[in-house]
């Protein structure tokens, strides 16, 4: 399942640009809807740039004054073109704002070598062939945390050990990140050695919550589940009680896709997996703490199988669930035919509006999700890892590269730098391609250099406790939240719901580059992973036969692949 996770770690990503809490006034193109978007919002004023005395290192590999490289010195890219990327003004991918602005304050030309559509993996293939072919290589690379090319890229050995590098040339800022979230190195740590530079995304990155059908918990007198068992019996009502009046047995309990049992964004089913213990596909900690084990293959995952087998029996879930994807299946609930499904903090926004236009009356609350038998939750979280950038081993000027990640910092910590600030943004029109600050985009390290909680850590615990906006911005970004019911009163409320089970989230604690074995075998027991689970959950094949799959998986190359990201683990993640 791990091409699965990939594609939707790619959708996750793409909707949480779109959604996720940020500065609504300071960035979004439409400033009066309220809805929390991707920057943080901090001062709208002209940011220093590289040239704050609280920021700047001390260290450079060309003459730099007054904030910026005299003369200016080159860095040679190649820029990936994803589909959300408007050129307008006359801008190109070679020319624009934002490579007009970096060289004036900071004095550093960005030269584009050649570009490549993402779609279709078109930028990886073209990477990959310059690679084999013996080309130049850029000065810098972006693989959008791709992992397959980042590896391979690591593994041609043409490209820096950073991790003196990130000691000499780092400011405080982005030291002090990489010291709050350590897991970020642990996908390009080879051998000890940090070999690119992870580029933070927002946080909490998708966990799934439970949302209900209030007026369905109303009409028939109940209280939302908190347990599995307490949620069975909600929706046995739901399924069996007519929440819906029309006398007619045509409700489900719980919208749930089963298409990627490991983690649709939509229809999630992996806190139903995580309250036994497992996420389908991840790997995590042993008992002690001292390896990895693969949740598919536990004990717990059996457990999970037979109540999902039960609820599927008794009605509960719809048995197209194995042939629905996210989409879909959230389309129970919007339509009111479901009365659960488990969706990400900015459900509110997108899809959950549908179930007010379809269903008259009908409404839903945001709930924690459900914990075990043991009294724990767990649910999939993806890493804080959004993008990854390589530098070439034979490039002479890498704390160029540390310059302009300050810049990213600065940018989205103050929503604008230099030039680009919110005014001067609008009143040149940058708002009509979708986002004012979309030309973030332009460079080598999209989406800024992020704080990964800063944004959360505004809204939660300065709005919701009646604190001040940390500037200006925030606080008109607070402002405009508070009168946007699908603000206030949705996503803020599943943000609050998920910070009180912040501990139930799970990422995938492998993050290494894929193992020999898995380049053999991968395919097949993933395959294996996902009939073994479907087949079992609908009831074509016994429950006594998940015994017999672990023997098959652990045979058939589990066991060798469990070593193999074991000595990743100890090597890169226990020896730190």
């Amino acid at each position: 399942m791990n091409g699965i996770r990939k594609r939707i770690a790619l959708v996750l990503s793409l909707v949480f640009l779109l959604t996720t809490l940020a500065a609504c006034s300071g960035n979004s193109s439409n400033t009066s809807s309220g809805e929390p978007q991707t920057a943080p919002s901090a001062s709208t004023s002209n940011s220093s740039g590289a040239t704050d005395s609280t920021t700047e290192v001390s260290t450079e590999t060309a003459p730099f004054q007054n904030g910026k490289y005299e003369p200016a010195i080159s860095i040679n890219t190649v820029i990936p073109i994803s589909d959300d990327i408007q050129y307008f003004n006359g801008e190109t991918a070679e020319k624009n704002i934002l490579f007009d602005q970096v060289k004036e304050k900071l004095g550093l030309d960005i030269n584009v070598l050649w570009t490549a559509p993402t779609k279709n993996e078109g930028f990886k293939t073209k990477m990959l062939l310059s690679l084999s072919s013996g080309e130049k290589l850029p000065d810098v690379i972006n693989t959008m945390g791709d992992p397959d090319l980042t590896n391979q890229l690591i593994d041609s050995g043409n490209f820096m050990d950073l991790t003196e590098a990130i000691e000499n040339y780092a400011s405080e800022d982005i030291k002090r990140i990489f010291k709050e979230n350590p897991d970020l190195f642990y996908s390009v740590t080879r051998n000890g050695k940090i070999m690119a530079l992870p580029i933070p995304s927002f946080g909490p990155n998708g966990p799934p919550l439970m949302y209900i059908r209030q007026d369905w918990l109303d009409k028939l007198g109940l209280k939302a589940p908190t347990t599995i068992d307490e949620m069975e019996t909600v929706m046995d009502a739901f399924v069996n009680q007519d929440p819906d009046g029309n006398n007619k047995k045509d409700t489900f309990g719980l919208a749930l896709q089963l298409k990627n049992p490991s983690g649709d964004i939509f229809a999630d089913a992996t806190a139903l997996f995580g309250a036994f213990g497992v996420i389908p596909g991840n790997w995590s900690k042993s008992e002690d703490g001292q390896s990895l084990v693969f949740d598919t293959v536990q004990p717990g995952m059996k457990n999970a199988i037979a109540k999902l087998r039960d609820w599927m029996a008794k009605g509960l879930i719809s048995k197209d669930a194995p042939q629905q994807d996210g989409g879909t299946a959230t389309q129970l609930f919007t339509s009111g035919k479901a009365g659960i499904v488990f969706g990400p903090n900015w459900f509110p926004y997108f899809p959950l509006p549908d179930l007010g236009a379809n269903v008259e009356g009908a409404t839903y609350k945001v709930y924690p999700v459900p914990v075990g038998p043991d009294g724990k939750a767990g649910r999939r979280s993806f890493p804080l890892v959004g993008a990854t950038i390589l530098i070439n081993k034979n490039y002479a000027h890498p704390d160029a590269v540390f310059k302009y990640a300050q810049v990213m910092y600065e940018f989205a910590r103050d929503s604008g730098i230099w030039d680009m600030t919110k005014d001067k943004m609008l009143s040149g029109g940058y708002d009509a391609q979708g986002s004012v600050f979309h030309v973030a985009k332009y460079g080598f390290m999209p989406n800024y250099f992020v704080d990964p909680w800063y944004q959360v850590d505004g809204y939660l615990d300065y709005m919701i406790q009646g604190k001040p906006g940390r500037s200006s911005s925030e606080q008109e970004s607070f402002d405009t939240c508070k009168s946007n019911p699908l603000c206030i009163d949705g996503q803020i409320e599943s943000m609050k719901a998920w910070k009180t089970q912040q501990d139930a989230d799970r990422m995938n604690l492998f993050v290494g580059p894929t193992t020999e074995t898995q380049k053999t075998q991968g395919d097949f027991l993933s395959k294996l992973e996902y009939e073994t689970i479907v087949t079992l959950i609908f009831g074509t094949k016994p429950l006594e036969d998940f015994e017999p799959f672990v023997e098959k998986w652990k045979s058939s190359g589990g066991d060798k692949i469990t070593q193999e990201v074991n000595e990743w683990y100890t090597a890169n993640v226990l020896k730190k």
